[in-house]
């Protein structure tokens, strides 16, 4: 029985991970891509759509059902709320940019960019404990 938990808590586990490194290669690809552009475009696969309209990326399963929201946010119109979270933790980055992800069953959360002298950094913040979690560490080369 144990056992039993203890698999189900690692595939909550595992499925998070993909999920957030889904979102964050999304969030990669259409901020290169669309340039915050006023046209909503649609691409459509066997798995779903991907709709991006300006700031936001909404995916839709098989079905047309809601699977998540990515809005993004620029350097000049960050929310103060977590803008300040992440200070308290990196008070010697400067912050490029952050997303906020809504997902089924899920809390929001949001993803945010930080640049150092000599790092750069991807932090996800979790608003309802007020936590920041390391996601990405590179060193500037």
């Amino acid at each position: 029985m144990k056992i039993k938990i203890q698999k189900n808590k690692l595939k909550k586990i595992t499925m998070k991970k993909q999920l957030l490194s889904i979102a964050l290669g999304l969030v990669a690809m259409f901020t290169v891509s669309t340039s915050f552009a006023a046209d909503a475009k649609q691409y459509k696969s066997s798995e779903g759509t991907i709709t991006v309209d300006g700031n936001k990326t909404t995916v839709l399963n098989q079905k047309g059902k809601w699977v998540y929201t990515i809005h993004r946010f620029t350097a000049d119109n960050l929310p103060k709320d977590v803008l300040n979270i992440v200070k308290n933790d990196y008070d010697q980055y400067y912050v490029s940019g952050m997303e906020k992800v809504d997902q089924r069953g899920l809390s929001p959360y949001y993803i945010v960019h930080l640049e150092g002298v000599k790092t750069i950094k991807t932090v996800k913040v979790n608003m309802n404990d007020g936590e920041t979690e390391l996601v990405q560490d590179f060193v500037k080369g």
